[in-house]
């Protein structure tokens, strides 16, 4: 049974700085992380990080996949887990996979001394819960989910009260694997960083909530969109080119450049360069970036259908 409920920590830690561990590759000493006191939430692996914190120190962990059970059951864990109990399956359609429990009596929960149970189902819709004040998410016991375990956690640290937040490992670099520091426990694979990266930017804006990033590893950025293109719409491709360049230049995209296939595919690639990922996520995540390339543009109407496909990556280029 769980030691402390969902709606008891509602603004608990009310005006203090959080600190948030992910698992990517930073700078930062986790030394460091005795000092301070307000509350500290790991995600995932990350975890294996909380031997150095002080005894007294409010801890949480997050994890959404079944590979994470290994510290789930961990009987060395002082972190209490955070856990959500109406996702038997995670992931995105092409790569599903086992949650973290199957559900509220999973028996994996029974010997925990305690942990903090949610749901991403409940009366609010995803595009209004963030929008919702936290004694309205007290009573619902849900949290705001999407693409990544982060994202529920930073709805989690506001609910909690948290003013701040400081954030350790979760830059966004697709490509690079995680912190080579970090015990990879789960043998989990790293995937989707960047999207999840610009999702997590935009919960932050929603929720008014400001963070900085610790520890971030000089780089640069790549973007690629990958265009699938039926000569009938050759013209309508370049045209949409053109503006989809204009859009990257005006956030400060630089070296961009279309890449035609040297076979009969009809494929083409259009790249550039950000000099911080804050850049690309900002473009990435803006109206304007997802009316003209997530489906909303007329070039795109229909969805992506045979005629055309478009996909975009980020990856840590270059790193001192």
């Amino acid at each position: 049974m769980p030691g402390i409920t969902f709606a008891s920590l509602c603004n608990r830690y009310s005006g203090q700085t959080g600190l948030v561990v992910g698992r990517g590759p930073t700078r930062f000493r986790y030394e460091e992380l005795r000092a301070g006191a307000g509350p500290i939430f790991f995600i995932n692996d990350a975890v294996s990080q909380e031997k150095w914190i002080a005894p007294n120190r409010p801890a949480f962990f997050f994890a959404h996949d079944s590979s994470m059970r290994c510290w789930l059951s961990e009987t060395n864990r002082r972190s209490v887990p955070v856990v959500i109990v109406d996702q038997p399956e995670t992931g995105p359609a092409n790569f599903r996979g086992r949650g973290l429990v199957i559900g509220p009596d999973d028996p994996i929960l029974r010997p925990l001394p305690e942990y903090v149970s949610y749901t991403k189902g409940g009366p609010f819709a995803s595009a209004e819960i963030l929008s919702r004040t936290r004694e309205e998410i007290r009573e619902a016991g849900q949290l705001f989910t999407s693409n990544g375990t982060i994202q529920p956690l930073l709805h989690f640290a506001w609910y909690v009260g948290c003013a701040s937040l400081k954030l350790v490992g979760c830059d966004g670099f697709s490509g690079i694997g995680y912190d080579m520091r970090l015990e990879n426990r789960s043998l989990s694979v790293q995937r989707n960083a960047t999207d999840i990266r610009i999702k997590q930017d935009e919960v932050l804006r929603k929720l008014s909530l400001p963070a900085e990033h610790l520890g971030t590893i000089p780089h640069r950025i790549g973007t690629i969109l990958e265009v699938r293109v039926t000569p009938a719409r050759r013209a309508s491709f370049i045209a949409w080119s053109e503006s989809v360049i204009r859009l990257w230049r005006s956030f400060g995209c630089s070296e961009m450049s279309v890449t035609d296939s040297i076979f009969e595919s009809g494929t083409s690639w259009l790249s550039g360069t950000w000099p911080r990922i804050e850049a690309c996520s900002d473009c990435l995540s803006s109206d304007a970036y997802k009316a003209l390339v997530l489906g909303a543009h007329p070039f795109l109407s229909g969805g992506f259908d045979t005629s055309f496909k478009v996909a975009h990556r980020a990856v840590l280029i270059d790193g001192e």
